[in-house]
């Protein structure tokens, strides 16, 4: 009996706690102002059902966790203009490119760092997404809008310390800016005031031009051409598809962030770094940017309308979509996966990829989601897209520039020997160059740079190309390897235009032009591309010529008689080297995979932590997170941080 009384008042009480809750919860919010709940800086929440969002009405409260700023009045993108490379500035360029002999470089260049981030676990910008899945959903779905669900955007206190991480690991003598690019809102319902996101532990206050926090307001850009003409400035066009909620749409856009230095360092919000890096592991202005590939992963094209297989809201269908593009402007292979850590990117090369493909680049901005449609994935293009260059001017350098001597755009006889000299036997032994990590420190050194601390540099661009097939012609003998080559077939004698020649072996036959570059390193002697380049007093046009922006090798335009000077520089333009860091990564698809963290990051320079977790993080996975990040940076407390 007394237990029963017990259970009875237990009940009651429940009841009433509950009975309470749920008015407080429930209850209708004041009709004069919206309620903007503080953000938890690490977990995820669904926003309370009586949010008021902007633009109706503002009432001039602005959320925690946001700043108003004045937008653009234009979001058309602007014309595209050469600019110099980091590499191109080098006062010796023919010295370097011709006989690899690297000289003085005087300017201190520094490196802009850019994280991309869309905080989830903010009220207002997840309930603006719930608006917009709600928009883009019809009243019979049963399926959740793609690209929408919660796990791509949740925050676990990453952010932070992926600055963190970047302030510890890399001198901030290095680092010309740090920017931040997060989602904005209306915050009225004019256009002169929007509201942008902003870190909660972020200090904007202090007047600092080392951080710049910009908005996706401040980049989305679409040209002119794609508007109607009752929205000559975009400003429909911006309302339609900012803010994002598309990692892949928000990296497309970066190319219209204005006064990028020429090396850009791109993170996403949950990159890190964990051991102390120089300028070596990012560019140098001899070997370019490192990228970082990885070579034993291959990605194949996929056109338009070829179904998608597998996780359509992954990065493999854009990754697919995006080779497909290269293979029409470079011909067609496969390429490799850029391993899954922060990228250098050269700035420059970035926004011509983007000219080049622009179509494409706004119709990826136009995805709010991942998967919806096709979408460029930019840093794989940007990479690709300067390997697939320098190998183009290698070849158009030495058939269109140095074979047709005379530059009449004509291959002589005499100029056809020139061309196949040494080509007769059909395999071509590859050249093993012996390149070491005190060699390259001896060059960098003598350039006025610092060894790579983390990096180990694997391939050169002055080594060729490095998708070329080989063949081991001795078992015994793994550095014995040859390409193959047919004369006739790849340099018929019907073909006399070094125009067409050139197309056929770059871009038709592109295994033609690979073995042809095997042949012309192994000329080129030890180190340089001689072999390569039109001599001194070859023919020169008196005015250099801007990179074609074609998207198709058939369409794009080369130019015959543009001298010796013209090649170096297109050379240089697009150098590069591949690099081999320690890396790790983790897909928290399982809450014991938390567990894992200490030990794959143990040895990791770059390091991605990836939150796929079909639910949220509980106590235990918290603590273990939290744990990891104090390992590293506990008692690190950056400039730009709130007290």
């Amino acid at each position: 009996m007394r237990l029963r009384r017990r259970n009875a008042v237990f009940l009651v009480v429940l009841s009433t706690f509950i009975g309470v809750s749920f008015f407080w919860t429930h209850r209708e919010p004041p009709s004069n102002a919206p309620k903007y709940p503080p953000p938890h800086p690490y977990l995820h929440k669904s926003p309370p059902p009586n949010l008021i969002i902007p633009p109706k009405p503002a009432y001039g409260e602005v959320p925690p966790g946001w700043r108003p700023f004045r937008p653009p009045t234009s979001y058309l993108v602007k014309p595209f203009v050469v600019e110099p490379t980091l590499t191109q500035r080098l006062a010796c360029v023919d010295q370097w490119v011709s006989r690899g002999e690297p000289c003085e470089f005087t300017e201190r260049p520094q490196v802009d760092v850019v994280w991309t981030w869309v905080n989830g676990s903010e009220p207002v910008l997840d309930a603006t997404r719930n608006r917009v899945v709600a928009a883009q959903s019809t009243t019979t779905a049963r399926i959740p809008v793609r690209g929408s669900r919660t796990t791509h955007f949740r925050e676990h206190g990453e952010m932070v310390n992926s600055m963190r991480s970047m302030r510890k690991s890399v001198p901030s003598s290095l680092v010309r800016k740090y920017i931040l690019l997060t989602a904005d809102v209306p915050a009225d319902d004019t256009e002169e005031l929007r509201l942008g996101s902003v870190p909660i532990w972020l200090d904007t206050s202090q007047q600092n031009d080392q951080l710049q926090v910009i908005h996706h307001s401040d980049v989305f850009r679409t040209p002119e051409s794609s508007l109607p003409v009752s929205d000559s400035q975009g400003l429909a066009w911006r309302d339609r598809f900012v803010p994002s909620f598309n990692s892949l749409a928000i990296e497309s856009q970066l190319p219209n962030i204005e006064n990028l230095a020429p090396t850009m360092f791109y993170l996403n919000d949950d990159c890190f770094l964990l051991k102390p890096l120089s300028a070596g592991d990012f560019e140098t202005p001899i070997y370019g940017p490192v990228f970082r590939i990885q070579m034993d992963l291959n990605v194949k094209s996929r056109p338009p309308g070829a179904p998608v297989r597998g996780d359509k809201e992954g990065e493999w269908p854009g990754l697919a979509f995006t080779n497909w593009l290269l293979d029409q402007r470079f011909g067609l292979r496969n390429r490799r996966y850029l391993s899954h850590v922060a990228k250098t990117l050269p700035a420059p090369i970035m926004r011509e990829a983007a000219a080049v493909w622009a179509a494409d680049i706004a119709n990826t901005a136009e995805a709010r989601f991942r998967g919806q449609r096709l979408q460029v994935n930019l840093m794989f293009l940007t990479t690709w897209y300067t390997i697939e260059k320098h190998r183009e001017s290698l070849l158009y350098s030495f058939i269109m520039l140095r074979a047709d001597a005379d530059a009449d755009g004509v291959l002589s006889r005499a100029e056809r020997s020139t061309l196949i000299d040494g080509l007769d036997s059909g395999k071509i032994p590859v050249a093993l160059r012996a390149s070491s990590a005190h060699s390259v420190e001896q060059n960098l050194r003598r350039v006025g740079f610092e060894a790579p601390e983390q990096t180990e540099y694997t391939w050169f661009s002055s080594d060729g190309y490095p998708l070329i097939d080989t063949v081991q012609t001795n078992v015994k003998d793994s550095s014995a390897q040859h390409c193959t080559i047919d004369v006739k077939e790849c340099f018929p004698s019907i073909l006399s235009s070094s125009l067409d020649i050139f197309k056929r072996v770059a871009f038709e036959h592109p295994e033609c032009g690979d073995c042809l570059i095997v042949h012309l390193i192994s000329r080129s002697g030890k180190a340089g591309l001689d072999a390569f380049l039109p001599p001194m007093n070859a023919p020169s046009a008196s005015a250099a010529q801007a990179p074609s922006l074609a998207n198709t090798w058939q369409d794009a335009t080369f130019f015959s008689g543009m001298g010796r000077e013209y090649a170096v520089n297109l050379i240089q333009r697009y150098t590069y080297v591949i690099g081999n860091s320690p890396m790790g990564f983790l897909a928290l698809r399982r809450g014991r995979d938390v567990l894992r963290l200490m030990d794959l990051s143990k040895s990791a320079a770059f390091f991605a932590l990836n939150d796929d977790l079909q639910r949220e993080l509980v106590t235990t996975e918290e603590q273990k997170l939290e744990a990891w990040y104090k390992h590293h940076w506990g008692g690190l407390r950056a400039w730009w941080e709130k007290n």
